[in-house]
Formats: structure tokens, C-alpha cells, sequence
């Protein structure tokens, strides 16, 4: 052979020395492969295990999952009744605030009705204070109008005086002409501007500017009309019966009235005169005034020039 001529191994001790060689070799790799497989089969069992675990992780995530679905809906529809809640208590508060508000007006209404009521109150007791008052001065007119009323007849009757109302105050004396009884004298007086106009006088007397002049100087205009009547008279008596009149009239001497009058003389200025055409005091229905101390035998006067 070659190689033995050489020097060399022989071929069989070569391949033995390769043979151990590879042997060696693999039962190296033998062992690696082991090491490895059972490396390998370790590995698989923990990725098994991972794996296991991962898919366990998987399943307790969509639990997880399903639960915060569960939960965001809960919570969402929580949300929603505290919303309605809320929009509910903001409402309820307004409307309490509103009804605190309508109740404060309600009250200070009935403040102001209860004070009105009071006012109300004590209107009405003054004012039946007042209408007894009224009344009680209505008695007292109605009693001294019906002693008024028979004055005046009895001096209508005995005198012959009628007072007509119209455009002044009319007076009419009869029974002064013993001859004609039934003739009539008569003169009308107005007031305008706190003055005594005559509007008419028939039959017409002398003197009876300055008796004007007078009665707006003294405003004593029973005395005027108790001239004027003497004057009338002494338009038809003789000059001593004339004269007897006139200064019977002037000085007031009643004897003769007063013989058979069923009151006394200052009745008969109060019935006939002073409640018609008075100059001082409180205004009449046209504007004119009667004296302060004749209010109530006003009411007849004025109502003369109505």
C-alpha cells in the first residue's frame, strides 16, 4: 500500500481513530440533542404554561372587558339619573325659589290688604260716627223745620207773608189794606257778590235805595223786610196810622205779632229771613253765604235762590 509504504498508518487504524472520532462526535451531539430536546421539551412546557396562562390572561381580560362594558353602561345610566336628578332639583329649586317669592307677595299683600281693611275700618267708624251725628242734626232740622213750618203758617195766616222762590227771593204781604185784605205787595230780593239787589218791588216805596244801602251796611235784613212791610202799609193807611205803623215796624216792637204767636220774634227772623239771603258764612246752592250762627236756617234760604 501506499501509505504503508510511506511510513504511515494503516487504513484500518485510520478509519478505527475516524470511527472513535465520529463516535465521540456523536455521542457529543447525541448529548447535545438530548440536552437540547430536553431544553426543547422544557421551553414547550413553559410556552404550554405561558400559554396557558396567556389564554387564562385572555379569558379574565374579556371577563375584565365585559365587566367595564357593565360598568360604563351602569355608570352612564347613573350618569343619566343624576342628570335628570339634577335638571330635576335645579327645576324644584326655581320653583321653590318662585313660591318663596309668590308666597312674600302674597303676605305683603295681605299687609296691605289688612292695613286697607284697618283704613277701611276706621273710615267706617267715623263715618257712622259721622252719619249719627247726621242724624242726630237731621232729628234736630226735622224739629225745628216742623217748629219753623208753624211759625210760618201762623204768620201767613195772621200777616199774610209768603216767601216764593225763583229767580231772588220773593216776599208777598197781604192783609195790609183793611179795605182789600186780599191785596197783594211784594218785593224780590237777590244777593250777588255778597250785596242786596232789589229785582222788583210793587207797588214801588220811597226811600228804598238808602234801605238797600243800609241792610248791605248792617246785613239786617229781617229789619229791612219789617220796613219794607211798613212801608207798604203806609202806602195805604192814613198819615197817622201811616206813621204809627212805620215807627211800630222800625223799632222792632213785636206786641202786636207776639199777642197771638205761638213762638217768639226771633223765630220769625230765623223761618222768614236770615235762611234765605244771609251775607256772611257758608256758601248756598247759588253761591251765596249765610251767617255762621244761622247755618242751619240757611238751608231754607238757600234752597230759595235755587
Amino acid at each position: 500500500m501506499l501509505g504503508i509504504d510511506n511510513g504511515e498508518k494503516p487504513i484500518s487504524e485510520a478509519m478505527a481513530e475516524l470511527r472513535r472520532s465520529f463516535e465521540i462526535q456523536v455521542a457529543d451531539l447525541r448529548e447535545r440533542s438530548s440536552v437540547a430536546s430536553a431544553s426543547f421539551s422544557r421551553c414547550l412546557r413553559s410556552s404550554r404554561v405561558v400559554a396557558d396562562d396567556y389564554l387564562a390572561s385572555l379569558e379574565k381580560l374579556d371577563k375584565l372587558k365585559d365587566e367595564l362594558r357593565e360598568g360604563q353602561a351602569n355608570l352612564a345610566e347613573q350618569l343619566s339619573v343624576k342628570t335628570r336628578n339634577g335638571a330635576r332639583y335645579s327645576a324644584m329649586t326655581k320653583d321653590l325659589e318662585a313660591k318663596k317669592a309668590k308666597c312674600e307677595q302674597i303676605k305683603k299683600i295681605i299687609s296691605d290688604q289688612r292695613n286697607k281693611v284697618d283704613e277701611c275700618t276706621s273710615i267706617i267708624s267715623k263715618s257712622l260716627n259721622a252719619l249719627e251725628a247726621s242724624e242726630e242734626k237731621l232729628r234736630q232740622g226735622q224739629l225745628e223745620k216742623e217748629n219753623l213750618d208753624s211759625a210760618i203758617a201762623w204768620y201767613q195766616k195772621s200777616l199774610g207773608l209768603r216767601v216764593v222762590e225763583g229767580e231772588g227771593v220773593k216776599f208777598i204781604f197781604n192783609k195790609i189794606d183793611s179795605t182789600n185784605p186780599d191785596k197783594e205787595y211784594s218785593f224780590t230780593v237777590r244777593l250777588d257778590n255778597d250785596k242786596y239787589n232789589l229785582l222788583q218791588c210793587d207797588p214801588l216805596v220811597e226811600g228804598i235805595d238808602d234801605l238797600l244801602k243800609g241792610v248791605n251796611k248792617t246785613n239786617d235784613f229781617f229789619g229791612f223786610v219789617r220796613v219794607m212791610r211798613g212801608k207798604f202799609a203806609s202806602s195805604n193807611f192814613s198819615v197817622v196810622k201811616a206813621v204809627s205803623i212805620t215807627q211800630t215796624s222800625l223799632s222792632g216792637d213785636t206786641s202786636v205779632i207776639t199777642g197771638s204767636s205761638p213762638v217768639e220774634s226771633s223765630l220769625l227772623e230765623s223761618s222768614i229771613v236770615t235762611p234765605s239771603i244771609a251775607k256772611t258764612g257758608a256758601k248756598s246752592k247759588m253761591g251765596l253765604k249765610t251767617p255762621t250762627s244761622s247755618v242751619r236756617r240757611s238751608a231754607r234760604l238757600r234752597n230759595a235762590q235755587g
